[in-house]
């Protein structure tokens, strides 16, 4: 039986964790980079290291006995636990190596593959958007509500690049399905981000083909208690562990996922 988390201190740490995090990454934003390549298009920096240490250790000091699923590799952290953070230290790292200004810090707890709390926070324009399970989400401490565009073709759809090639022409042929469709279509570099413009109704709809855990499960949150859904490419509700994610208000998601679907191979 599973015992019963404080839902409020969870969110405390949570949410600080992630701006603390954030203003060191904003602090080191002109310093130079070290680039490392950790897969075909997939890169970490000095500062990614930095930022998950930061969280991790300030996590552990609050919660000794819980777990990590952490984007990049520590085999020092544990990660088994009754609550498991699900840590981003900088999503949309092509785009913070570059000093281009659309990267965040994305933090989420879960408690048996339930996300519970989560955090996103965009250190260029210092907003904190943040949801607790059951009780809304907001940002800098204002509620959130989804958009209330209905017709796919008045929508704004985001998206983002796989890494690999067959999920990158994936992501090419769907443009090309659903592009004129829809009012018209951003690419920010950052899953974890794009979903909390979701959740805050600047934009409409998002999709990605190939997401890890660590890149939707607290936008997942954020979209949910906004009053939006999120979904995988068949309509399913989303997993944690399942690579596509489709969000949206709900009120264009069904149209968005019938174009995915007349598309994908069954």
């Amino acid at each position: 039986m599973m015992s019963v988390v404080d839902l409020d201190e969870l969110d405390e740490v949570c949410r600080t964790t992630a701006v603390s995090a954030g203003h060191l990454l904003r602090e080191q934003w002109t310093q130079p980079r070290t680039l490392t390549r950790k897969g075909f298009r997939d890169f970490v920096t000095d500062a990614d290291f930095a930022a998950q240490t930061l969280i991790t250790q300030r996590i552990l000091a609050a919660y000794p006995t819980h777990g990590f699923l952490a984007e990049e590799d520590d085999p020092t952290l544990p990660t088994a636990g009754e609550v498991r953070w699900v840590v981003d230290p900088v999503d949309g790292t092509s785009n913070y190596s570059r000093q281009l200004g659309s990267y965040c810090v994305s933090l989420a707890a879960m408690q048996d593959q339930r996300v519970l709390v989560s955090a996103i926070y965009d250190p260029q324009r210092d907003e904190l958007f943040t949801a607790v399970v059951g009780r809304g989400a907001h940002r800098n401490g204002h509620p959130l509500a989804v958009s209330a565009v209905d017709n796919l073709d008045e929508a704004i759809l985001a998206l983002d690049w796989a890494h690999g090639r067959e999920q990158r022409q994936t992501t090419l042929n769907l443009i090309g399905q659903i592009g004129t469709h829809v009012r018209t279509i951003r690419a920010l570099g950052t899953a974890a981000l794009a979903l909390a413009w979701v959740a805050a109704g600047r934009l409409d709809a998002y999709f990605n083909v190939s997401l890890k855990p660590w890149d939707c499960a607290a936008g997942q949150l954020l979209v949910c208690e906004a009053g939006g859904q999120v979904t995988n490419a068949h309509g399913r509700v989303w997993h944690i562990q399942d690579p596509f994610c489709v969000a949206s208000n709900g009120r264009v998601q069904a149209p968005l996922l019938a174009h995915i679907a007349s598309h994908l191979t069954p």
